[in-house]
């Protein structure tokens, strides 16, 4: 396999948010570890996290963000996240390609359909497509959604028929080591009762400041409640240093961590995670990890519903009385411990940490 050469089209930004590249990350370390070549291909959008992805030893080409891509006015939805043209992405993106001979082009984009898969066609054997969406349609040999309760029909008429379909969390992509704390996370949850450590998680960027309303929703809890909070965020998030500054209105004690590369040691640790609905809710499933999910986006809305509906997690959408709702979902789960029990044991069904082994097993079928 040491002849295989990948590349990844992705982006992270502070609206993008960095699950995308985190998750072609986990896939790319997959394959590194069986000696191939990986690249990436990320535009140069504000809170990229392009140098994290070079400390970890990858070759990134960076596309050009400069006033004749500013598109961002006449754009509308997700079109706004690729920061150009699909027409002038494809082209700059064959640049890169044009004298490389790629086993696999990997894309994981919200603003990239068809129209620039097919340009990109001749530069790599296959493609395969990351989605959560099945809103658009693909020119892929591969198309992965890892969205719970996922089905063949939602793309039927989206990819070509060739196009192999790996459906749901079977396939979540994870990193290793929450497969490797799984045992020990579900038998921790067994025999530990209460809610004491709380994991606030709102994406890496939480470009709304969601992470601020939680912190006032635990405020709102009663004075004899002894609660500590864990607080993830990315360097690159635009309202860290707010909230760092902020940290003496709470009487609770709080740990701020930024860029961390032991997410799953925390959710190990955690009673309970508040969190947004997106690649985190099949780590916190793995874990066993009750959990508030606050639904961010339209792309979160599935996920949410359908976790909610099996009683998985709690689910939230953001809206003005959000800190109310929060603080009224951690005390039903303080006060009634059955429910709490019941989340943890039907979140462990949902995923099982394996499905970046699955996948790339599918990928070399």
């Amino acid at each position: 396999m040491s002849d295989l050469h990948i590349v990844f089209r992705v982006d992270a930004s502070v609206y993008i948010g960095v699950g995308h590249l985190y998750r072609c990350l986990t896939l790319a370390e997959e394959y590194r570890n069986l000696g191939a070549t990986i690249h990436f291909i990320c535009r140069n959008h504000q809170g990229n996290i392009n140098q994290q992805i070079k400390r970890k030893g990858y070759k990134v080409y960076e596309l050009p963000l400069s006033k004749k891509h500013n598109f961002q006015q006449n754009l509308k939805g997700y079109d706004k996240w690729l920061g150009s043209t699909q027409d002038i992405d494809a082209s700059e993106t064959i640049e890169v390609l044009i004298n490389r001979k790629i086993d696999w082009l990997i894309v994981d984009h919200y603003a990239i359909d068809c129209q620039w898969e097919v340009k990109l066609r001749p530069y790599a054997k296959k493609i395969m497509v990351i989605d959560d969406m099945a809103n658009r349609k693909h020119s892929c040999d591969i198309l992965l959604d890892q969205t719970y309760l996922r089905k063949q029909r939602d793309y039927r008429g989206l990819v070509p028929r060739s196009c192999k379909l790996l459906l749901g969390t079977e396939f979540a992509l994870l990193r290793p080591e929450f497969a490797l704390y799984r045992k020990k996370a579900l038998q921790f949850r067994e025999e530990h009762y209460g809610i004491n450590n709380v994991l606030v998680a709102m994406g890496g960027m939480d470009d709304e400041n969601i992470t601020s309303k939680i912190l006032d929703a635990i405020a709102l809890l009663e004075s004899n409640i002894s609660i500590t909070v864990t607080v993830v965020l990315a360097a690159g998030a635009p309202h860290l240093q707010n909230i760092k500054k902020n940290l003496h209105k709470y009487i609770f004690p709080i740990n701020i961590f930024s860029n961390v590369s032991n997410m799953a040691e925390l959710m190990l640790n955690a009673d309970l995670a508040i969190g947004a609905g997106g690649t985190t809710s099949w780590e916190r499933c793995c874990l066993g990890l009750p959990t508030i999910l606050i639904v961010l986006s339209e792309n979160q809305n599935k996920i949410g519903e359908n976790l909610a509906n099996i009683g998985a997690v709690i689910t939230l959408h953001k809206n003005n009385k959000i800190e109310e709702a929060v603080s009224q979902s951690i005390n039903t789960l303080i006060k009634d411990n059955k429910k709490y029990i019941d989340m943890s044991h039907i979140a462990a069904e949902v995923c099982d940490g394996n499905g970046t082994k699955r996948t790339v097993k599918q990928m070399m079928n």
